[in-house]
Order: C-alpha cells, then sequence, then structure tokens
C-alpha cells in the first residue's frame, strides 16, 4: 500500500468474497478475529496466518453485528429480527434468540458473559438473560433505531446511541436510565469506551466523535477530523490512542492525552453505515476495513511513535 503513516505497518489482509464486512470482533485469546458480513455469514480468522478457520452459516440475511463473549465461550451475531447464539466449543448447538420486531443492528455482551445487550430498527434497546434464552427487560426512549450499544468495564452501565442522535446511559440491573445527551445532530453511529470505562467515545453521520465522562454523563472533548459519517471507533488496550474509521474514506488516530490526531490512515469506505474496526484486546494491533469494506487489514502499531 502506498501512503502508510508512520508509525503502522500492515500485517494482514484477510479477504472472502468481496462482500461488505460490517463488524468486528477479537476474540478474547487475541488469536482469532471475528467478521460479520452481508453474505450472510460469521467467519473466524487465524489472524496470524491470515487464514480462515472456521465460517458460521443460518441467517438468512446480511449480518449486522457480531460479538464474542469475554469467556471465549460463544459469539453472538444479529440480522433481521433473529439473535444467533453460537457455542465454540463444539458441544452445543446454534440457538436462535427473538424478541425484536426489526433489524438488530448492535451487540454487547456483559463482562461476565451471562448477559447481552441489542439495539435495533424497533426503536428498541433489550437486555437479555443469556441462560435463560430470552428478553429480561426492553428498554425505550430512543426516537428512530438503535445503531450501537456498549457494555462499561464495570457491567453495571449500558449506553446506546441512535437515529434520533441521543447517547442514553442506562442501569443494566433494571434499566433506568441515568443520563441522556443530545449529543449529534444526526445519527449516533458508532460508540467505544475506554479500557476502564472512564471515558465513552460517540460517533455521528455528521462526522463530529465526542467523548464523554460516563460517571457525570457530561461532554469532555468534541473531535472534528472527519468530514462524513463516523462509522467505527475504538480504543486501543492501554487507552492511549482512539481509532475512528469514516464514510470520508480515512482512519484517524486519536491521542487521548491531547485528543491531537497522530496518524491518518486511507481506508476506501462502502456507501453503508455499518464498518467496524477493532483494537487488540491487549496488544498494539488494530484490525480495519478497506477496499469498501470488503477486506480487513491487520496493523501492527508503534506506540511510542504515535504517542509523541
Amino acid at each position: 500500500m502506498k501512503d502508510v503513516p508512520t508509525g503502522l505497518t500492515l500485517l494482514q489482509t484477510l479477504s472472502a468474497n468481496r462482500r461488505h464486512i460490517t463488524r468486528l470482533a477479537w476474540l478474547p485469546d487475541g488469536q482469532t478475529l471475528a467478521t460479520a458480513s452481508y453474505d450472510q455469514t460469521i467467519r473466524l480468522w487465524d489472524v496470524v496466518t491470515g487464514q480462515e478457520r472456521q465460517k458460521f452459516i443460518g441467517h438468512s440475511g446480511s449480518v449486522f453485528a457480531v460479538a464474542a463473549s469475554p469467556d471465549g465461550r460463544f459469539l453472538l451475531s444479529s440480522s433481521k429480527n433473529a439473535l444467533k447464539y453460537w457455542d465454540l466449543s463444539g458441544q452445543g448447538k446454534t440457538r436462535t434468540l427473538r424478541g425484536h420486531e426489526d433489524y438488530i443492528y448492535a451487540i454487547a455482551i456483559t463482562p461476565d458473559s451471562r448477559t447481552a445487550v441489542t439495539g435495533a430498527f424497533d426503536q428498541k434497546v433489550m437486555v437479555w438473560d443469556l441462560a435463560a434464552e430470552s428478553p429480561a427487560f426492553t428498554l425505550t426512549g430512543h426516537r428512530g433505531r438503535v445503531n450501537c450499544v456498549l457494555v462499561l468495564p464495570d457491567g453495571v452501565t449500558a449506553v446506546s446511541g441512535g437515529a434520533d442522535g441521543q447517547v442514553r446511559f442506562w442501569r443494566l440491573n433494571d434499566g433506568q436510565v441515568t443520563g441522556s445527551q443530545a449529543a449529534h445532530k444526526k445519527e449516533v453511529l458508532a460508540l467505544a469506551a475506554s479500557p476502564e470505562g472512564a471515558l465513552v467515545a460517540s460517533g455521528g453521520q455528521e462526522g463530529r466523535v465526542h467523548i464523554w465522562q460516563p460517571g457525570a454523563n457530561t461532554l469532555r472533548h468534541s473531535l472534528d477530523g472527519h468530514k462524513q459519517a463516523v462509522t467505527g471507533l475504538s480504543f486501543s488496550a492501554d487507552g492511549r490512542l482512539l481509532a475512528s474509521k469514516s464514510a470520508d474514506g480515512s482512519v484517524c488516530l486519536w491521542r487521548s492525552n491531547s485528543w491531537t490526531v497522530a496518524a491518518t490512515l486511507a481506508e476506501p469506505h462502502s456507501d453503508t453505515i455499518f464498518a467496524g474496526l477493532a483494537f487488540h484486546p491487549s496488544q498494539p494491533l488494530l484490525a480495519t476495513l478497506g477496499d469498501e469494506d470488503t477486506t480487513v487489514r491487520l496493523w501492527q502499531l508503534d506506540m511510542e511513535a504515535l504517542w509523541h
């Protein structure tokens, strides 16, 4: 590739069948990356060899989201109104969980791997008891589809972002709203939490990234490096960098001590609003989507070069 910024080295390019990839999720082992795709599959990739390890088939439409459980036992994926549970031990069967009335766009799993949070086109956030295979309760309040959700590392707080431009903070145990912010002028398309949960980043369709302090639910910073919709966000494992992917064809790396741009990477974007990127759970590695979101690129980061 040409014009690779200083501090980034391309390690692998993963390519399946040229259909749009929507979301990425690292498994806890750090050796495996899961991809969700418009080809109706979820694939597991060996990031060392670049080879596909496994392919999950069962969805009847495009797969919009995938999440790996923190205990490494299962994956959750979504399309249309179905949430699928894929057992990774090889001993369990695939399960289909239903509750949403329309496309499920976002999935997050609690640190104890017992509960999932989903957001959908039906304007609802659902909290799932995975053992019971059913929703524990439904959170309402967004006006328009819910595009992104996350669970903070404390396992107590969930965050959702929607078409109404709202970022909403929830208590997971009872579904009570602890904060609601008119965060963006247009849709909220991406969320990410720093490793310790002290900061939450939101990305908007207008191209801006906001940095929030969850406990106080206050806006700390606004980042204006993108010219079009921000479709993916991820913090590095040490919290020093925030990566943002945009429909303007760029990935920006932001230093969290100054919120200045450490590097800008050119990555052609598709015409969809679902496009992920994901930092490795413990190492300075970043997975991005390239070639209009049809391939995954794995980058080694020189954190010292990027930090200073």
